[in-house]
């Protein structure tokens, strides 16, 4: 009698357990752009155990065709990065998502990459301003990102607002 309250106690345990760990799993994202033109996809990959774990960026037209993909994967589930915060630029011109190592590498740096629909190319904002030191940043009208950082040059901490457009062509809108 005792035996069989202890054998159901830990499969009680064991259930509860196995719970828990699958609601730490990542669930795929899908982020349509404002102007519905565009959908954005991001894929939980399944080797990471840990943190957000690595993740897989698809981007397709409305009706399904697939513009760009980008797999941000390891071989060990240790060594690649998965999405912490992703969206779109309120103009709809580029996707926007920052990132967190999967094996827990570098715990201060959270690098941001962005994919213009004029190329589908994706672009390190860290290439351009430095490395990010926050994953939240946050878009406004039409293509701006603030994110924090350090600078480049100086790696004395920063706060970036910068123009997407603007930083990948070199130019300032008039």
């Amino acid at each position: 009698m005792i035996k069989n309250k202890i054998i159901l106690l830990l499969f009680a345990v064991l259930f509860l357990f196995s719970g828990v760990a699958h609601a730490d799993k990542k669930q795929d994202q899908k982020y349509s752009s404002p102007d519905g033109n565009f959908i954005a996809y991001v894929i939980a990959l399944p080797k990471a155990p840990y943190g957000s774990g690595e993740s897989k960026i698809i981007i397709k037209t409305s009706n399904g065709k697939i513009l760009c993909s980008k797999n941000y994967g390891s071989d060990t589930g240790e060594h690649g990065f998965g999405v912490e915060r992703a969206g779109w630029s309120p103009d709809s011109q580029f996707f926007v998502y920052s990132m967190s190592s999967s094996g827990g590498h570098q715990a201060w740096h959270f690098p941001l990459d962005f994919i213009s629909v004029k190329d589908f190319k994706v672009r390190s904002l860290d290439k351009y301003l430095g490395p990010i030191t926050a994953p939240d940043f946050k878009l406004s009208n039409p293509d701006i990102i603030k994110s924090t950082g350090r600078n480049k040059d100086a790696l004395n901490e920063a706060t970036f607002e910068t123009s997407l457009s603007e930083l990948i062509t070199g130019k300032k809108k008039k």
